[in-house]
Parts: structure tokens; sequence; C-alpha cells
């Protein structure tokens, strides 16, 4: 029983703010009343809507009204006019309105017109997602403001209760009238479980899944203990997770195998089949994950240590221990500690001092040069401090960022602030937010709790049984494998018909890009159901082929193969091996690694994996990040693009401060900030950064909430950033896929501490370098060297020409990759004019130029190789017949300042659009022509670019991304004499010698050892 309003409003709104907040106080202040006392006064009026937020609203800021109070099917907003019959139920109480009628001019012509079939205005949104929130006279609401027809308007025979969660597609009649049809649940998955009570209408199942008797077939009547078999929705009842909508008994033999969720048989070595027994039951339900983000604050000592450049391995001993369970969190708190006093120390290089802020509508302005290059980087929400001149003692204000400009940010202050400034110079100071390195700290916590030792020291992998349910077929002697490198389904017939006509009709899904996601899931349907497997062909059946018996996988059963229908049919064998392996899902909850060279398709491998997962796991949710937004819109528009995703299937969680205009057309439909997350972590698959994908822990998810998590461009990503996804599906049947290239560029950090300790150390090289993930050819010669339970190393190159694949592959790629790029893409430069030998589009250019500094800057620039680096560009300009945009020419050098001066030079020459960056910008991308120019050519200075890694000398990584970005020509300019100290240089030069592709200035000796070169001039 509800006493007072306050409780109510609690009730309503526990966790309220801004808005929200002052909404439920302006219903704190009504008068108190007791529905249950009898009426002491009642009341006619007409008035207006004031405020409305969750279901509930206040007419005039006095009487309160639920939206089940009003008439008719129309949703009420702010300012409609209504007729309301309000009671009283004590002397200077509180009005409730009995009933709610909005006035007929607002919205009767809308729903007339729905009834008589639409508007011509009715216009279709993509889809909602949502929870049924009330049910009543024949129709439902879906969050509040969409109204359904139970009989009409959902899909098959879906009989909905309130607190299921449901798709739909929605139709806007008007401001004031949504309606949805095709609703259907959201979640579903068929099951094994037993009857744990029975109260009534209604009973449990597991102890975590509700039933009604309405559910139970043929009169079934259910008994405790009773072993069932259950389909089951996503939906909320009381402290349930899941709804059975169907109930059947299973026989007690079926109950001796244990089969409490869908039994699968797993192989042996031997052959032998084992069936999997019951594992002990979790006691006191799932694990809550943790709704508050602590502080994490830095330890003063650690601050100190680092200011007065102490030994700071003294105060944190843990840095200099090797990494293990006990000393994990221990170790990565003080690398993000590290992290995190550089921030500090950064960002107060970008300080001003007396400076004047201008009035910009209801903001102040702030002039911060360097903005538009990111230094300072300054997001909004960002808080800015000023302090008055000369004043040690005076106050501090604190702003904070509403929108960034491209040289200016808008910011507010107190309104006092603003009421009195008038011009006067203050000082600067920025800062920035912790927010994403305290979800880092969160993360390893997590990490060392959730997933435990198992997953993060793995050594060794326990093999399950499959995710998916795929029954093995019984072959007949006269089956012939389909005569095609991608499976030609065939659907069985009771009379076989003769060839010719058996072959018209053969269905397959090789015709087109994409398959038809009616014919997916027909075939998908077949497969569970055993169809396809137990179609006996006869030799009529199969075409006659001089060609060979299809080709099938190493490493996976062939009639497991028969089985998967690739949405993609362009994938190539180590894709279609890397999807299988994640599909069935057998090495869970060791992360399996999509090892993904440059050009391999490592993204359309995990767009194919996330498909195939949503389509045959019907149960599933998938929570799919990156460590950037462009990786993740990535995504998102892979997904979009394969046409097997809705928009009620997917979202893409932005951050907030994330402004409109920066996001991709394509992925806007898509686009949620969290406003609500609660129902945007309900979507099948949900797509974001690492980092914002902490928000979600705001909403005390169980565990397991999440059944599938994918990390893209995971080796960019430090471990604790990687963690923060894997936390929301950390559990002994979560499955984790991580997809990179531990060869190359890792995360980008400021601390030389953090980097100097291990932070730099991405989840997934680490992992590699553990003995059952890392590269064996002796063990595993048949599978590219590695386990393919837990790895697969894509290999099919489709970006570059032979003459660039070549040393990557040599040198980082175990020789393995093969070239499968479009010729008419990759051979489109080797006539090209500057080309020291006609078909080899490689280019060394040795030139023994300067590098040199201006003034106190730290950054070297090369006058000499900034203009042949241009020189280089106007030829390719040039030669009309080359066919080349200047959007396909990237310039990398390592040094801001050669950046600046080559910018310079090309401006001056009016070419525009031509993208000069380091190799960190230009790390995932690719370009038609790469030119290099590697600047440091003092030849005095070796021993010190060496010990320091300045530029590309000793980076590996950096040398592996910046040769791997062409895809037509790749110009090097550098002087041989400083990189033929670096192994990985060495070879470059001698293989353009070798083959024909040096210019330029006398080559080194090659002979000579290395350590020879320096004593040279």
């Amino acid at each position: 029983m509800l006493t007072l309003i306050g409780k109510i409003i609690d009730y309503i709104v526990p966790d309220a703010d801004d808005e929200e907040t002052e909404f439920a106080d302006n219903l704190r202040k009504l008068p108190v009343f007791e529905k249950e006392k009898e009426v002491f006064e009642r009341c006619q009026i007409h008035g207006k809507i004031t405020q409305i937020f969750n279901g509930q609203g206040l007419i005039d800021h006095e009487v309160y009204f639920s939206f089940d109070s009003v008439d008719g099917e129309i949703i009420p907003k702010v300012g409609d006019k209504v007729s309301v019959k309000a009671i009283q139920t004590q002397e200077n109480g509180g009005w409730l309105a009995e009933s709610v009628t909005v006035d007929a001019a607002t919205w009767q012509f809308e729903i007339d017109n729905f009834k008589d079939g639409g508007s011509s205005d009715c216009k279709k949104q993509s889809a909602v997602v949502g929870k049924v929130a009330s049910i009543q006279n024949g129709k439902g609401r879906i969050n509040e403001n969409v109204i359904f027809d139970i009989e009409d308007g959902c899909l098959g025979e879906f009989k909905p209760f309130v607190g299921d969660w449901v798709k739909a597609d929605v139709f806007t009649h008007s401001d004031v009238l949504i309606t949805a049809e095709n609703v259907e649940p959201l979640r579903s998955w068929t099951v094994n479980g037993e009857i744990t009570l029975v109260k009534g209408d209604h009973g449990y199942i597991n102890g975590d899944t509700f039933f009604s008797l309405d559910a139970c077939l043929n009169s079934y009547k259910p008994k405790k203990w009773d072993p069932v078999r259950i389909t089951a929705i996503e939906s909320e009842q009381g402290k349930c997770e899941w709804r059975a909508t169907c109930v059947a008994p299973r026989t007690k033999d079926a109950r001796s195998l244990g089969a409490k969720t869908n039994v699968k048989l797993q192989t042996n070595g031997d052959g032998r089949w084992t069936i999997p027994g019951q594992r002990p039951k979790l006691k006191g339900g799932k694990t809550i994950l943790p709704k508050k983000l602590d502080h994490y604050p830095v330890p003063d000592s650690l601050r100190n240590s680092v200011i007065d450049n102490g030994e700071v391995t003294a105060i944190e001993p843990a840095l200099t221990e090797v990494l293990d369970i006990d000393n994990y969190i221990d170790r990565f708190s003080a690398l993000l500690h590290l992290e995190e006093i550089q921030y500090e120390i950064d960002i107060r290089e970008f300080d001003l001092t007396r400076v004047c802020l201008r009035p910009v509508g209801e903001y102040l302005g702030l002039a911060v040069p360097g903005l538009a290059e990111g230094r300072p980087s300054v997001l909004t929400g960002d808080k800015i401090i000023l302090s008055i001149p000369g004043d040690p003692d005076g106050p501090y204000y604190e702003g904070f960022v509403h929108e960034v400009l491209s040289r200016e940010v808008l910011l507010k202050f107190s309104y006092e602030f603003h009421s009195k400034y008038n011009g006067e110079d203050y000082n600067v100071e920025f800062t920035f937010n912790r927010t994403s390195l305290r979800r880092c700290h969160q993360g390893i916590r997590l990490a060392v709790k959730q997933l435990g030792i198992d997953f993060l020291f793995p050594l060794n992998v326990t093999m399950k049984t499959p995710q998916i349910h795929i029954k093995k077929p019984v072959y007949n002697m006269d089956v012939v494998p389909l005569d095609t490198t991608y499976i030609n389904y065939q659907k069985p017939q009771k009379t076989p018909r003769p060839q010719q006509e058996d072959t018209e009709k053969t269905k397959t899904l090789s015709s087109t890009k994409y398959a038809d996601i009616n014919k997916v899931k027909e075939i998908l349907e077949s497969c569970n159901d055993g169809k396809l497997s137990g179609h006996k062909q006869t030799k009529a059946d199969v075409p006659m082929s001089p060609e060979k018996p299809k080709k099938y996988l190493a490493s996976i059963s062939p009639w497991i193969q028969d089985e998967i229908v690739f949405i993609n049919p362009d994938l190539n064998d180590c894709q279609k091996t890397a999807v299988i392996k994640i599909v069935l899902g057998q090495s869970r909850p060791l992360p399996y690694i999509i090892f993904g060279p440059p050009g391999t398709g490592k993204t359309i491998t995990v767009v194919e994996s996330m498909l195939q997962i949503l389509l045959r796991i019907p149960s599933s949710r998938v929570v799919a990040c990156t460590p950037s937004n462009s990786a993740a819109d990535l995504l998102i528009e892979r997904l979009y693009a394969s046409g097997q995703v809705k928009v009620c299937d997917m979202v893409r969680l932005n951050s907030f401060h994330r402004k409109e205009d920066g996001i991709p057309d394509v992925v806007l439909p898509f686009s949620a900030s969290g406003e609500d997350l609660n129902i945007i972590s309900r979507y099948r698959i949900v797509v974001c950064t690492c980092n914002t994908a902490g928000s979600m822990f705001n909403l005390g998810l169980k565990v397991g909430h999440f059944t599938h998590a994918f990390v893209d461009e995971a080796g960019q990503a430090t471990e604790p950033e990687c963690l923060i996804p894997l936390g929301l599906v950390s559990g002994a049947d979560g499955q984790i896929v991580l997809a990179g290239d531990p060869k190359q560029l890792g995360p980008v950090l400021m601390s030389p501490y953090a980097k100097l300790f291990g932070l730099e150390l991405s989840l997934l090289e680490r992992l590699m370098e553990r003995q059952i993930y890392c590269y064996n050819a002796q063990q595993f010669s048949e599978y590219g060297g590695f386990d393919p339970n837990l790895v697969t190393m894509l290999i099919e190159n489709y970006r570059s020409h032979p003459s660039i694949l070549h040393l990557p592959s040599k040198l980082f790629y175990f020789n393995q990759l093969e070239v499968k790029a479009d010729p008419s893409l990759t051979h489109t430069l080797v006539n090209w004019s500057m080309l020291p030998t006609q078909g080899i589009p490689v280019v060394f250019h040795g030139i023994r130029g300067e590098d040199l500094r201006e003034g106190n800057s730290p950054s070297w620039f090369n006058p000499g190789e900034a203009v042949l680096t241009v020189q280089y560009l106007q030829s390719l300009i040039k030669q009309t017949d080359l066919n080349i945009d200047v959007e396909d020419i990237g310039i990398i050098t390592p040094y801001r300042k050669q950046i600046e001066k080559i910018r310079l030079l090309i401006e001056k020459l009016g070419i525009e659009r031509v993208k000069v960056g380091s190799v960190e910008e230009f790390q995932g991308q690719e370009r038609q022509v790469v030119i290099i120019s590697t600047v440091r050519s003092n030849e005095k200075l070796l021993g010190f670019d060496l010990r320091h890694v300045l530029g590309f000398l000793s980076n590996p990584k950096r040398f592996n991304v910046a040769i791997t970005r062409a895809q037509a020509a790749l110009v090097i300019i550098g002087n041989p004499f400083v990189l033929i100290q670096d192994k990985n240089w060495r070879q470059l030069i001698e293989y353009c010698v070798k083959n024909g592709a040096y210019t330029g200035c006398d080559v080194p000796d090659l002979d000579r050892p290395d350590n020879e070169h320096d004593k040279s001039r």
C-alpha cells in the first residue's frame, strides 16, 4: 500500500536526475493523499499537461495522473489540453486524476484516419525495441508510448505479457499516435529444465524462468521436479528474466542423462562420444555486475616520484615483477596511474594566462590555440578552471564545455559568473575527463574476479560441446559431395526428379553477394531439424561434372561444414574456418583469436561471425567493441550492408560528447547516445567503443546479460581497456572473440614509464605469447602453425601488389601471405615512369640529406627528402595515363615538423586532398600509392637513434605498418647508411637492390656486418 506521494515517486523514479529530479520534486510538493480512504471531494476541470515522465504526469502543475487513466489510445504529451475528473482524499490533500480525456481536436483525426487504413502522412519508422508496459482492452503498449493490437499486431502465435521484451515495426501517424505491427519476442531459446515450483496458476523452471499454466501443452499438469522441454522468451517477471511460452514434459529417461540444457554430444580423439554431466548450480542466483564506478585516485607518492624523476619502482614494486594473477591488479593499477600522471603533466603545457572570453549567446567563448589539431584535446563535458591573475588566494571558477568549435570552445559557468563577467582577463587551466581511466581500473578488477586465472593466464584448453545444435547425419553410400567451392543446398524431395529439372531447381547462395535472409532462415531451420543431413541423394540428384569434389576445411568435420550456410559467399577458407570455430564456440570461455595481417579481411570475418550468431542462436546478445569510433562505425556499416540486420536488432552506442554531424549517414539510424541505456542494452547487437561499453555497468546487469563479446582491432587497445567490455560477458558459457594483428602498432600511450613497464602490450599480443596460443609450425603444420581451436591466421591478402607484399610476409607473417588482390587495382602503376624497373612498383630512393630542428623544437625535418617527396607526387599527377586520384596517395613520415614542411610545399603547388601523416594516422588505412619519408640522415647519431627508437628505426611494428599501406606502388625515401643499421630496413634495402628497385645515392656495402656501417664515413 502506497500511502505517501513521495513513496510513489521513489518507486517511479528511483534514480531520477536533472529534469527527472525536477519533476519528482514537483510531485513531492503536492499534498499527501491516500488511495484507500474515502473520497473527500471530486472536481471536473479543463487544463493543460505540464509535465510527463515514465508514464506519469502533472496537469497544471497540480493534478497527478498516470497513463492508465487516459481515455482512448492516445499518448498524452506536454501541452495537450485535457478534461479531467479528479479526486481529493482528504482536506488540503493532493488531487489525483481518475480519468483524463485529451481534447478531440488534438487527436481524433489521426485515430479515425488510422482506423480507415492510414493517412498519406503515415511514416513507417524502422523499428522499436522495448518492454510491454501494459495490456488493456485488446491493446498493448510498448515503452508507454507505442500502441499495438494484441490480435492483429503480433507475429505468429505470440501472445505478449506485461514485462516481455519485444521488437516491432512502428508507424508514426502524428506526434501523439504511434502504433506497432509485427510485434515479436526480442530473444528466445529452447532448453531442457525442471519444474522448481508450482503455485496456483503459474510456476518456475530452473528457478529463473516463469511460466503460466496456459503455456503447458496438451493439458499437461506440472509437478515439482518434473523434467520439461521449454521455449522461453526474454521477459521481466519479478526476479525472473525469462518467460516460458511453451512447456512440454520430458521422459524420465531424458532426465537421467543430465540434460539440463541443450544436450550435445562431444567427440573424443578416439572417436567415442561423451555425454556431458550436470554442473552444480550457483547458489544465490547470478552475480550482479557493479553499478558504482569508483574513483581510483592517483597516489600522491607516485605522482611526486614521477614529477621529481624518482624511482617509481620503489613506490610500486609490482612494476618489476613478472605479471601473474597475484600482482595483476597492483601492476595494472600502477600502469594506469602512471599514464594519468603523464596526462596531467602534458595538459599543463596548454594552460593559458591572461586571456579574456567573449559572450556567445548563453555561453562564454574561449579561443584555444591548437584546438583544430587536437592539441589540447577538448571534449564536450570537460571541465575548465579560471583563476584571477596575480591572486593565489582568489576563487576558482569552474566551467564546462558545451560545444567544441574549430578554434573555440563554448563554456557555461555559474549563473552569477555569467551575469557579472565584463571582459576581465583570467588564467585558464585545462583538465581531462578521468572516466575512461576509472573504467579501466574497474575492468582489471572485474577480470580477476569474474574471468579469473584460467582466462588471464591460460595453460590449456578444455573443449566444450558446441553452442549450436547440429545433428550428425547418417550418410548413404550413394551420397556424392557437391562439386563447388561454396556449398550448394538442395531441398529434399519425396520423389527424385530427372537430372535436368532437378539441377534447375537447385538452391544456391553463391549467385549473389549476400544470401537472402528468408533462404538462410529456411536452410538454418532445416539444419536444426536434420532435414538436409538426412536427405539421401541418388546419382540422378547430382549433376555430372568433370571437376574435383569439394575440398573440405581442415580441423572441422565435413558434415558440420555441410550444415553451415555462409551469408557472405565470398569468404575464403581461412575466414570460413574462423567463422565455424567461433559459431561452434568449443573453446569458450577462452578467447578465440582472429589473427588478421594487413588486407586479409579481418573485419569481414568478424561481421560474418556476428551474423551467424545472430541467426543461429536466438538467445544470444552480442556486444561488439573497438578502440576507436571509426572502427566501430565500420562494423555497423558492414553489418548493415549484409542485409541481415534490422534497426531493431542492432544499436550503435555513442559517447554523449560525440557530435551527430561526425557520424556517417549509414550509421545514424542505428545511433543512440545513452539516453535510455536500459533499452539500448537489450538490443541483440550493441556496437560501441571499448570505453563506452563501461557505461552499461551503471545498469547493474547480471553476468551473462551479454552472451558474446567481439573486440575488433584488439591489438590497438591496452589490456585494461580491452577488459572493459569483456567484463560484461564474463561467465563459464560466455564467448569472447579478439580480432587484430599483434605485429602492427599497439595502443598509443603518453607515459614513457607506462610504455617501459608493459602497458603498450595488448591483451591480444600477450595471449599470443602464451604457449597454447603461440605459433608452433611443427605441432600445427596443417593449420598454419596455430591451434585451430584457439587461433585462425588469415593469409589471403586482398590489398597489395606481390612486390609490396613479399617482404612483410617474410619478416612478420611466417612467409604465408598469399596474393589475392585484384590486378586491375594492384598493377595500375607497373608502367610508372619513376620506377627503376618497370613491372616492380617498389622504389627505394637513397638520399644522404640533412636532418634539422628549428629552435627548441624536438621534432626533426629533412628539406631534401621533403622536396623529393613532392617530386614523386607531381610525377604521379602529371602522368595522366595512370589515372591516379590525389586522394589515393598517402605520404607517411614520423616527425610532425616534416609533416608541416611537406604540407607547406604541397599547398604552394596548389595540390589538395593528399593525406600527410604519421604511421599511427595511417594504421588501418590503405592508399593506392604510399610515399615514405624517413627523415633521419645524420650518420654520426646512429647509436643515439637506435637506443632511443627515434622514428622508424628499431621499431618493427612501425616499420610493418608503414610498408603495408600501399596497394599499387610503394616509394621509400631515406638515407640507406642510417637505415641499414636496423635489421628490417636492411632487408628492405637488400630486396630493392636485388630486384632493381633501388635508385639514388650509392648503396652501402651490404656484405659488411651491421655494426661496421657507422664507421664508413
